[in-house]
This record gives C-alpha cells, structure tokens and sequence, in this order.
C-alpha cells in the first residue's frame, strides 16, 4: 500500500473515535442491545441485555443462550412467529413475549429488531434490534384488565337477575355472563339435593370453540358430597376456592378429563341463602390464570347476592299462594 491508499492519520483518528462512541453507546444504554444468528444463538449482546435476563456479564449470556427458541421464550412457538415476522416485513416492531430469566423467572419483554442480508446473495446473515423490559407496564394493564372485568362481571349479574322472575330462568344466563365477562371457556351450577346430601350439576355453559365433550359429559353425570371436588369443598368449606392448574392439583376429581380438554385454570364460589349454602358455581379456562383475591371476594357477594334474590323468590311464592282463593 502507497501512501496514497493508506488512509490519513486524521481518518484513523475518525475511525476509531466512531468506533469508541459506537462502544459506548452499546455498552452503557439502558435497553438491551442483540444480534443472533438465524439458528437462534446471540452473536453480540450488550450489559443491559445481561442484566435484563439475569446474567453477569454479556458473554456468559452468550455462552449460556445457545438455543432461543427453547431456552429463552415462554411460548415455543414465539421465536418462529419473530422469524416469520421480520422476514416477511424486514422488520418488527413492539414484539412482545414472555421469556424466561436465568433464575427461573418470567419477564415481557417488547422488541424492535430487523433482519440483515447479504448484499449480494440475499442470505439472512443475523437479526439485530433492542429489547425493554415491560414487565411493570404488562402487571399494570393486568390490573387494570381485572378490574375492568369484576366491574363486568357484577354488571353482567345484576343486569339479568333484574330481568327475570325466577332462578331457573337466571341461571343459564348468569353462568354465560360471568365466562364471556371474563373470557372464560366453561361454567355451571351445581344444586344442593338435601335430601340426597350431594351437589348436582343443573346448568352448564360454554364457549362454540369449546371441545371438551368428555368433561362437559362427565360433570352431567357426577355428583359430589361435601368436602369432595372443587364443587364439594366450597359447599363444605363455605369459601370461593382458584386453582391456577387443575392439572398439578390432586384433589380434583376430574382431572385427566380436564386434562384431555386442554382446561387448566378454574375457580369456584358458593351461593349462600342466609347461613346455608344452596349451590355452586364453577368455571373454568384453557388458561393458567394467577390467583385474583379480589375478584374471590367480589364472586363471594355476588353468591350472596344471588342467594337474596332467591330468598325473595321464595317469599314472593309464599305470598302468591296465600292470596289465592280458597
């Protein structure tokens, strides 16, 4: 090389200025910084990304995370559908994802990334983008979500008992209203047979989608005394019971049913007429769904709400037939 090619002492000078400011901004901005390889390994990663997923350093994540699809995202199928995505459109942007920390925990995540080809070829060389931590945001819209939903639900309630006479015309509806207020996938009503001593299921409902049969079959069928199934332990414990799985609790009669079905989360509350309990409403999801204390609480009112409106159906029958001619 002549000195005419060799570049000037002001243009290394340039050169590596631009690299140093380049390396600072990736090793001190707050969001995460990533390039990976279309097989799903990191080729670079900044100390924010590290942090962000529980690691030391960038390179022991780089050294550890050595398969994205099946170590990284909660959804197997999410990493495909970022592939698909930013191949289709050169790009995505708000990509949002629970993933797995190194400690076991779970984050969301939002991306923004592109793919980088070969100029000549076309090849996808590796994906590039930035990554945030959207955590608190998610819990935040969660809450808002729940809310949003215990204020449907007690609507949903209140607007049917107040269109009907009787239970029996009430109940169906009231079952439907509390799953699509919640976007639950099944629900019903089991009733107390005093004389029998057990529970038995009176009404059901359930999403079109719904493709439990076997369940639905098997909950008509089976009765429960006190104490035994979801259904049995509210009626003898008077209490709103969740379960976030019923898949890894033992105590739940139908599980493999359940199970066959793709049903996971389900809760249940009481209907409570003065101190007894009358019935029991179930419900359940294709979801795994955290414990919501406080939609617990409001259900529990509303069974006692429900229990009221029977009370007066009673008294209202009560006085029909003594205004009856004798």
């Amino acid at each position: 090389m002549n000195d005419q090619t060799r570049p000037s002492d002001e243009t290394l000078e340039a050169l590596r200025r631009a690299e140093q400011k380049y390396r600072s901004i990736f090793e001190h901005c707050l969001e995460g910084i990533f390039q990976t390889t279309p097989d799903g390994k990191y080729l670079s990663a900044n100390p924010a990304l590290a942090r962000m997923y529980g690691y030391a350093s960038a390179d022991e994540l780089i050294a550890d995370l050595t398969d994205i699809t099946r170590q990284l995202y909660v959804l197997p199928g999410r990493r495909a559908e970022f592939i698909r995505l930013v191949r289709e459109q050169g790009k995505v942007i708000d990509f949002e994802s629970q993933v797995h920390r190194r400690d076991g925990s779970v984050i969301w995540i939002s991306e923004n990334a592109r793919v980088v080809r070969d100029e000549v070829s076309g090849e996808v060389l590796y994906y590039e983008g930035m990554v945030q931590d959207i955590t608190r945001r998610k819990a935040a819209e969660e809450e808002r979500d729940q809310a949003n939903r215990r204020l449907s639900v007690q609507y949903a309630v209140a607007r049917t008992l107040a269109e009907v006479r009787h239970l029996g015309e009430a109940s169906g509806k009231i079952v439907q209203s509390i799953c699509e207020s919640m976007a639950w996938d099944f629900g019903d009503l089991w009733r107390v047979d005093a004389a029998a001593k057990v529970l038995r299921c009176v009404d059901i409902w359930h999403t079109q989608e719904f493709r439990a049969h076997e369940f639905v079959d098997a909950t008509k069928q089976t009765t429960f005394p006190p104490g035994v199934g979801l259904p049995g332990r509210v009626w003898s414990s008077r209490k709103a019971f969740w379960m976030p799985d019923v898949g890894v609790d033992e105590s739940f009669q139908r599980v493999a049913l359940a199970a066959k079905g793709g049903l996971h989360g389900a809760f249940a509350f009481p209907i409570i007429l003065g101190s007894e309990v009358i019935g029991v409403m179930e419900f359940f999801s294709s979801g795994i769904h955290s414990p919501d204390d406080d939609l617990l609480s409001m259900l529990a009112a509303l069974g006692a709400q429900i229990g009221s409106f029977i009370e007066r159906e009673r008294m209202a029958d009560q006085l029909a037939q003594y205004a009856e001619p004798t």
